[in-house]
């Protein structure tokens, strides 16, 4: 009864403890990761607004600014000078209005076009006011504070620039930011956060649905990321910032992030409330403790359970099955008591000659079994070399090198096996390809190229129903990958190959460098491995080829940079 107290209590500490340290470093490495993670999916955001809202005015801005490139505009007779102010409101609808001014900064009559019929005069007056404002000491793109346009009912801006060089005159125009409108309502931001644009001196330029009620040109300094990024803005000369982390104090305290857009002078804010951001974070939290007091609960069961059944003949049990474990079967357990523990013993020495018997007649079955896997596989890589005399023999020797390579890199026998397996069976796709472009002579057409491509995806689809080949799938399905992500079909990149693949890639490509081919010779070993190391770290992986390299040179071939002079091997 002591041994299983002491047993019971053992087996306990030796669960729970290992058990409630590893929740206790989970809750804590996943909290870490998670709250990593939702920041940076906010900075994220924010970072491909900024682009989109550069976008809504960088396009026709560029339109306007064309102005500026046409040869003698101002010269032009007046027709022809509102044929392109036309042109221009007809091809981008953000921009609903134009208006030209000379030198001397005064509206030259006839030069003022309108998106819409009929627009009020007070908007004229308004939007060339806003011009004017902008003209003094104007160098460049500038653009005024955002407005409320009432024929669009949404937010507007209007940019002007200088023409000429002396100085003809300037041209103004008013982009509708709809758009801009039109993109935070579409992003989405956790269950309750939105997004929203301000200008420097934090008045809202466009805000998301949770900013809907604000009216365009109001200020929202007040909020937390405005008020952090207007104070940065402040003590920085640099016009491109961006930021991500938890802003304000108490309640009102969210994740938030915000990236400038420099040109307009906007900046593109997202936040969401903490509790609602980081909800995933007590989530995990509490998933993860109930599972440790889950955990704890069952190691208690299981510890009493094998204490009781388990205490006095556990030690002759547990050296005689790790004899088994070992191949030593025909072991006895030497144990002569007539209760349950002895009908153990007796089944125990039992099985343990059984498997002696089984184990001489499945070694047999294996070494049967493995001959004829290896003749089906070698038939059928035989049928795909066989339909081209160029590529015959070609699988066999991918699956012979790729072994040696294999061994090369300290695989074990089992990884060996299956990398012959993946050589021989790296172009099995290729049966679903017409003879007409497996077996052109010619380099193939692009559309070709694209169905042949095709082979290692149908080489998978092949080979997945047959369970013993499993291990062997990934050979087949991406040999074809390269190890700067521009490979086929799925452009994995560098450790995301899998190793098996990377190896019959390497294996693939010295065995077509060294076999005649229709558009080329079998090339001299030299110029192949010269070929190999162009491809080392950009097509192939270079652990690979370097292990090719060595095998090669064990084989007694001198390659240039050897340290070692060798011979030719007869």
């Amino acid at each position: 009864m002591r041994l299983f107290k002491t047993l019971l209590i053992l087996m306990a500490v030796a669960s729970i403890i290992p058990t409630a340290m590893v929740g206790f470093l989970s809750v804590s490495d996943t909290r870490e990761l998670l709250i990593r993670d939702a920041q940076e999916l906010a900075d994220e955001r924010v970072q491909q607004l900024e682009l989109k809202a550069d976008r809504v005015l960088e396009e026709p801005t560029r339109a306007v600014v064309g102005l500026a490139r046409i040869p003698g505009f101002y010269a032009l007779p007046i027709r022809e000078q509102r044929g392109y102010l036309g042109a221009i409101l007809n091809q981008r609808r953000e921009v609903t209005a134009i208006t030209v001014f000379d030198a001397n900064r005064q509206r030259i009559p006839g030069l003022q076009a309108f998106a819409v019929k009929d627009v009020p005069p007070t908007e004229i007056a308004e939007h060339e006011a806003r011009a004017q404002a902008l003209l003094p000491s104007l160098q460049g793109v500038r653009y005024s504070d955002v407005s409320f346009n009432r024929s669009t009912h949404q937010p507007a801006v209007t940019l002007a620039f200088p023409v000429g060089d002396p100085l003809k005159g300037y041209v103004a125009a008013e982009i509708d930011l709809g758009g801009l409108e039109q993109i935070l309502d579409a992003e989405k931001v956790g269950s309750s956060g939105f997004a929203y644009v301000v200008d420097r001196k934090g008045r809202l330029v466009a805000g998301g649905p949770g900013l809907r009620q604000i009216a365009t040109g109001s200020d929202v300094s007040s909020r937390p990321p405005v008020k952090h990024l207007l104070e940065t803005w402040a003590g920085s000369p640099d016009p491109e910032l961006s930021r991500v982390g938890n802003f304000g104090k108490g309640p009102g305290r969210v994740v938030g992030a915000y990236s400038t857009v420099p040109g307009a002078g906007w900046a593109v804010i997202s936040e969401e409330p903490v509790e609602l951001a980081y909800l995933q974070v007590k989530s995990m939290q509490r998933r993860i403790l109930l599972g440790l007091l889950g955990a704890m609960a069952v190691a208690l069961l299981l510890a009493a359970f094998f204490s009781d059944s388990l205490v006095r003949p556990i030690k002759r049990f547990k050296t005689s099955a790790l004899e088994i474990a070992k191949g030593k079967f025909g072991i006895q357990v030497d144990l002569k008591s007539k209760n349950e523990l002895g009908e153990l013993a007796q089944t125990f020495n039992y099985m343990s000659q059984q498997l002696l018997a089984y184990d001489a007649e499945n070694k047999g079955l294996y070494e049967t079994l493995e001959e004829g896997y290896l003749e089906t596989i070698v038939a059928l890589a035989n049928s795909i070399d066989s339909k081209d005399a160029y590529t015959r023999g070609h699988s066999q020797r991918v699956g012979d090198m790729a072994v040696e390579i294999g061994r090369e890199l300290g695989m074990n026998d089992r990884e060996l096996k299956h990398l012959r397996y993946g050589g021989i069976l790296h172009d099995i796709g290729k049966i679903g390809i017409v003879d007409a472009i497996l077996c052109k002579q010619a380099r193939l057409t692009d559309d070709e190229m694209t169905v042949m491509r095709e082979h290692p995806a149908i080489g998978d689809a092949i080979v997945e129903p047959v369970s013993f080949l499993s291990p062997v799938r990934a050979a087949v399905r991406s040999h074809h990958e390269r190890w700067d992500g521009s490979g086929y079909p799925d452009q994995l990149k560098g450790e995301a190959i899998p190793m098996m693949a990377r190896i019959v890639a390497v294996s693939d490509t010295f065995d077509a460098c060294t076999s005649t081919r229709p558009y080329q010779k079998a090339m001299p070993l030299e110029q192949a491995m010269e070929i190999m190391a162009k491809l080392r770290g950009v097509g192939l992986d270079p652990n690979v080829v370097d292990a090719l390299r060595r095998v090669v040179e064990k084989k007694g071939v001198r390659l240039e940079g050897s340290r070692h002079p060798v011979r030719l091997a007869s």
